[in-house]
């Protein structure tokens, strides 16, 4: 087809824009621009090259990579939870907990919380309750929240071994950078030399990006260590826990007569 002779050529001459840093004369990109009833504000232009410009695109595709990546982290992570904890009704938590944790939560919404928590207490006493009521919170304030436990976040993991549309790779980058993650009832189950790497990785990430961790145990740190033992690894076993209680604090939950509501404290 011959533009010249095209009706439409003399009106795509109309359309110009320039480099609002140096001046540049920018080209249409497509061919939609050549239709006469499209609006001049949706018509896209090429990208000048000079280094201000180059700058300035930098930043916005940083920014639009960022937004994507985030929303791909949402979308694993909703479908986690309601798979895992959604549907236990862990949401009905016990406001008296969640009020102690208040300030807590919302120095997380704020981003001003680096520390983690270590909730400890006997079975029944609301260590989960707490941790989801805190989860919740953050999931209304639009932040990403991994909750589970360590054999079900591993297992995601795990599944990148069958699921060529995930990686390894991805998964540690998502427990690393995502806005909270709860490790649910630390110890119980056996640890294996593969998981405590893994474990490993997952904290110390976290630490160095300044992102908070919550664990809740039914174990103190001794029991603790001495359950991560049997992975066989000591050394390992030593670092995870001596970190975790350096970057955390603690809150015990105990319970009072079988008739009264289980009370919380937060100490440093």
């Amino acid at each position: 087809m011959d533009l010249e002779n095209t009706k439409c050529n003399n009106y795509q001459k109309n359309f110009h824009n320039k480099c609002k840093f140096c001046g540049k004369e920018l080209k249409p990109i497509g061919l939609d621009y050549l239709y006469t009833n499209i609006s001049p504000d949706s018509i896209e232009y090429e990208r000048c090259t000079c280094n201000e410009s180059n700058e300035y695109w930098n930043k916005i595709d940083l920014k639009f990579l960022e937004q994507k990546k985030k929303e791909h982290y949402r979308e694993s992570i909703n479908q986690f939870y309601s798979q895992n904890y959604i549907s236990k009704r862990l949401t009905d938590s016990n406001k008296n907990e969640v009020e102690i944790a208040k300030d807590y939560t919302k120095k997380c919404i704020e981003n001003k919380q680096e520390n983690g928590l270590i909730i400890t207490g006997n079975t029944g006493v609301g260590k989960t309750h707490l941790a989801a009521s805190i989860s919740n919170e953050l999931i209304k304030e639009d932040k990403l929240v991994l909750m589970g436990r360590l054999s079900s976040l591993l297992d995601m993991i795990k599944e990148t071994f069958k699921d060529n549309s995930k990686s390894e790779n991805e998964l540690i980058e998502l427990f690393s950078n995502t806005d909270m993650v709860v490790i649910d009832d630390l110890g119980t189950e056996k640890i294996s030399q593969w998981a405590l790497d893994k474990l490993y990785t997952i904290i110390e990430n976290r630490n160095e990006n300044k992102l908070p961790i919550i664990i809740t145990t039914r174990f103190n740190k001794e029991s603790l260590l001495h359950r991560f033992y049997q992975s066989n690894d000591k050394e390992l076993s030593n670092a995870i826990i001596q970190k975790l209680y350096r970057m955390c604090y603690g809150i015990e939950l105990k319970g009072n007569d079988k008739n009264q509501k289980e009370k919380a404290s937060i100490s440093d």
